[in-house]
């Protein structure tokens, strides 16, 4: 494992062995999330972006967050970062008004200029106005756009911003005749649940998904919103989950399918979040996942 400091410039310095990393990749966080702790060197320079690299490939890129050194019993360098989604989360963008907007408008006014070099999505121009409000962050103005016209949620990748499905990996599969798991937990939360979903459409309010299994139950828990599919995710994710702790850093993806035996049943499902861990007790990975193919029905 390698972390290092780099500039603009290209000029790069690396940290000693790091005594603890840790790194957060999450579908509800925009940014991925590093912490490192190091025996404290002697000088360390003011450079603004942090990488680090395993096994030669780069695992996070992005910006110097908070430096503390701390002396006493041992002298310690404590760093956090964030990737570059974070620079668009720090900015305030001013209230705006979008006659017939488009991806890669929003992206030159919005990202452009904060060093992201790219922007992949549907680029078609809208016959319909996109208006913001002051206060709003440049990150949420960009993906309440993709939300609301893409039907995409907004995502960074190493500087490169993405509003478009992501590409289908080949399904990590854990446990048997897999990746060997140290543990395993499985949670069904009912109080998240929602029976109905309801958007709003031209012709007003819109019933959009509905959990007929609640309604069997005679359980009604409504949910009113701009952007249903969102709500409709954010629903599904929180309704259930299974957690698996693994040795090492495995390579996974958000997003990822997941495939794996529990208690002798087949379950599948969708990486949610990846936490890594690197301590005196060696590498771990946790990885949050919610069930495939959720109880909530489009369409209706």
């Amino acid at each position: 494992m390698k972390l290092f400091l780099y500039d603009h410039h290209g000029a790069k310095w690396e940290f000693p062995a790091p005594i603890t990393v840790s790194l957060q990749k999450d579908t509800d966080a925009p940014a991925d999330s590093l912490k490192a702790e190091f025996p404290l060197p002697d000088n360390v320079p003011e450079m603004p972006f942090l990488c680090l690299e395993e096994d030669k490939e780069i695992w996070f890129d992005g910006i110097l967050d908070t430096v503390r050194e701390s002396c006493g019993n041992r002298n310690l360098l404590t760093v956090s970062a964030r990737s570059r989604a974070a620079l668009l989360l720090d900015s305030e963008s001013g209230a705006g008004v979008y006659e017939a907007p488009n991806l890669r408008l929003l992206w030159e006014t919005h990202a452009a200029p904060y060093g992201f070099a790219a922007i992949h999505g549907d680029e078609r121009v809208f016959n319909e106005e996109y208006a913001f409000g002051k206060g709003n962050s440049e990150w949420q103005v960009l993906n309440g756009f993709c939300m609301k016209f893409l039907h995409q949620p907004l995502r960074e990748e190493n500087g490169i911003l993405r509003a478009e499905p992501e590409m289908e990996r080949e399904p990590l599969i854990f446990g048997k005749g897999g990746i060997p798991c140290i543990r395993m937990v499985h949670s069904r939360n009912p109080c998240r649940q929602v029976s109905e979903i309801w958007g709003i459409r031209q012709s007003g309010w819109q019933l959009m998904s509905r959990n007929a299994q609640m309604q069997e139950h005679g359980i009604l828990r409504r949910r009113f919103c701009t952007v249903p599919e969102s709500v409709m995710t954010a629903v599904e994710k929180q309704a259930e989950n299974m957690i698996i702790l693994c040795a090492g850093w495995q390579k996974a993806f958000v997003g990822q399918k997941v495939e794996m035996d529990f208690l002798g049943e087949p379950w599948e499902g969708r990486i949610r979040q990846i936490f890594y861990q690197l301590s005196s007790a060696g590498k771990l990975t946790r990885v949050t996942m919610c069930p495939l193919g959720g109880k909530l029905k489009c369409g209706c």
